[in-house]
């Protein structure tokens, strides 16, 4: 048994370089980041700054996250378009010049057209008149829709006409010189070491797992922050579930719990029928409201806590922040649980073994809580083995409704903002919390059923 948990414990490490590793190179295939998209479009700090001080900006944003580095050691891209082209940016001119080189083809004279009309563009800035042709020309990628833009520039820039003829030029030339079918043939180009993933992957092997975007703070501190008050929702919560779903099983399944069975199988029915968000909107409006009952606090864990108080008025405030989301999981769950549960003590309630304790004159009491339900562990250790993890899925949602500074509302936070370490971070932690609660069932069922027998080989 401990070789074959040693075995166990030891794949864990791939199985999570696995996890990041796939969660990182999907996390930057995604469209850019909240910050980057601020820092362009001139909201909040970089409003009063011109086009160029916000370009510069951004690019040194890109520099600081690496995100001007190819993503892996190789790249898989279509013969048209160029091995350097995840240099351009912003993102959407790299997407517009894609989307050039698949249909035309030709490379070179696709990236001379767009030079042209980048410089045309700044030398006509101020001619409002002829933006909407310039929009034309950045965003289609239709043949004769570009002609006509470039005709219409071209006849109306009489100051810049030796630019908007060499525009209207280069985009005749990308036309006619057009190669179909290199946009559908793909090409490798090999990368080096100089990548996003080697940087990343180098340095968590160096214990560093790298600073948040949003806040520029370790992101281990950012964690532990929000790990303890996800740990202790979840940690109740689940002991809670687990309690009443046994208690309420061992009470149905007794020979005379028919008219508990018919009291408590409707309400957990009911109770498993409303969505984890609609619960807990009524328990605030019920619980927290001045309008029913305001006996907990709506919100604030976290903000209203002073430093330096002792330990028991601390627990005190954090409990009555508590008592509200960890009622709320516990209904969530509940239904589902005892509902297994209470199934998994019935199918051994007709087995031999049981008739024969019956027979015996063994207490009720006795038969079910030493020989029922030491029978029916097999199937529960499994579903509390995965009953753990979907738990931080609820607190997700929990979390977000309660204002609670957790994990998961760390989740969306992050994933509002494109804060790609938090979220590697969280993503980590969540795999080795699940692959830790296997491992734990592994050892539950032997401790359970000593007839099991782990081997390492």
């Amino acid at each position: 048994m401990p070789g074959y948990l040693f075995k166990r414990l030891v794949l864990v490490l791939p199985m999570l370089w696995l996890i990041a590793s796939l969660f990182f190179l999907l996390s930057r295939l995604l469209p850019q980041g909240l910050g980057a998209g601020n820092i362009l479009k001139g909201d909040e700090q970089y409003s009063k700054g011109s086009k160029e001080s916000r370009e510069r900006s951004y690019r040194q944003y890109l520099h600081k996250t690496q995100q001007d580095l190819p993503l892996f050691y190789f790249s898989i891209h279509a013969r048209a378009e160029p091995d350097t082209l995840y240099r351009v940016y912003p993102e959407s001119e790299r997407l517009h010049l894609r989307r050039l080189a698949w249909k035309y083809g030709n490379w070179p004279l696709v990236s001379a057209y767009y030079s042209g009309v980048k410089q045309a563009h700044t030398l006509a800035a101020q001619q409002d008149q002829l933006q909407p042709h310039f929009e034309a020309l950045h965003t289609s990628t239709v043949a004769p829709a570009i002609l006509a833009a470039a005709s219409s520039i071209a006849e109306a820039d009489q100051e810049n006409a030796f630019q908007t003829a060499i525009l209207l030029r280069n985009a005749k030339r990308m036309v006619e010189h057009r190669q179909d079918y290199l946009g559908l043939l793909p090409t490798l180009s090999w990368n080096g070491s100089k990548n996003q993933y080697h940087n990343w992957l180098t340095e968590v092997l160096q214990g560093n797992f790298g600073t948040s975007y949003r806040d520029h703070r370790a992101v281990p501190a950012i964690l532990a922050e929000a790990i303890g008050n996800t740990f202790w929702l979840l940690i109740l919560s689940m002991a809670i579930s687990v309690v009443l779903a046994f208690e309420l099983s061992i009470l149905m399944v007794r020979q005379k719990g028919r008219k508990w069975r018919r009291l408590f199988l409707p309400v957990l029915f009911l109770t498993d029928s409303i969505p984890t968000f609609v619960l807990a909107l009524l328990l605030l409006v019920l619980l927290a409201s001045p309008a029913f009952l305001q006996l907990f606090p709506v919100y604030g864990m976290g903000y209203y806590s002073p430093a330096g108080l002792p330990w028991h008025e601390s627990l005190a405030r954090q409990v009555q922040f508590m008592a509200l989301p960890v009622l709320c999981l516990t209904l969530a769950n509940l239904p589902y649980l005892t509902n297994q549960v209470y199934r998994s003590l019935a199918t051994t309630g007709n087995e031999d073994y049981t008739r024969t304790a019956r027979a015996k004159g063994l207490s009720e009491t006795r038969i079910i809580r030493k020989h029922m339900l030491r029978n029916a562990w097999l199937p529960i250790i499994t579903l509390l083995s995965d009953f753990l993890p979907a738990l931080v899925a609820g607190a997700l949602i929990i979390e977000t409704i309660f204002a609670i500074p957790g994990v998961g509302r760390l989740l969306l936070t992050a994933v509002q903002a494109r804060d790609y370490p938090v979220m590697m971070g969280i993503v980590v932690i969540v795999a080795l919390f699940k692959m830790l609660s296997h491992l734990v069932a592994d050892a539950l069922y032997s401790l359970a059923d000593p007839r099991i027998r782990y081997t390492s080989s």
